[in-house]
């Protein structure tokens, strides 16, 4: 018979650390859900270069408008709408548009520009018969940004257009601004009071 081999078994001890036992698991942080953005936390302002000035109806206007967004989760703003007051010298205002854009995302408390471009194409204003168009008038031009949970005001200029020397307005000039027709009548006093 084979001598017996003596049982050794260690015993650890007391308050040691096993190395066979897994070790606690780390809790996870918990998950934050970020609030989304209301409209209370979006403004947006529009500026221009031409604001205060005097365009020749040839002339390009331009605007940049910005949206800015103090919420902790992003916002999509998918376009910008436009339109257009005539404040004095009665002439025919162009129609509402909107301008559309690539969506573009805001990211949380920043601002970015969301549109800046020349309004309209080919110039500011037309006139239905050039020959029989002129004077000036103060325009308005009013903007609103379109995001996805509503429409921000981004605010307004003026500037003063003049109308010499326009295009004939056509098809393709609804989005255009075009003069009160310059009547013979009216022609005839302003030469009479020079």
């Amino acid at each position: 018979m084979a001598p017996a081999l003596p049982l050794v078994v260690a015993v650890a001890a007391c308050g040691g650390s096993n190395p066979a036992a897994a070790p606690s698991p780390t809790p996870l942080p918990p998950t934050t859900t970020l609030a989304p953005a209301t409209l209370a936390d979006l403004s947006a302002a529009v500026t221009s270069p031409d604001q205060n000035h005097q365009l020749n109806c040839r002339d390009d206007v331009h605007a940049r408008v910005t949206l800015t967004n103090r919420a902790a989760s992003g916002i999509v703003a998918t376009g910008v709408r436009k339109s257009s007051n005539s404040l004095s010298g009665g002439c025919v205002s162009a129609d509402d548009f909107t301008y559309r854009i690539l969506p573009q995302l805001v990211a949380p408390n920043s601002t970015s520009v969301v549109m800046d471009r020349v309004l309209y194409d080919g110039g500011s204003g037309c006139c239905t018969n050039p020959k029989q168009c002129g004077g000036t008038c103060d325009i308005e031009e009013v903007f609103t940004v379109v995001t996805e949970i509503g429409s921000v005001p981004a605010g307004q200029f003026v500037y003063t257009l003049e109308f010499s020397g326009c295009d004939a307005c056509g098809a393709s000039a609804t989005s255009r601004r075009s003069c009160r027709p310059f009547s013979q009548a009216a022609a005839a006093a302003s030469m009479s009071s020079r």
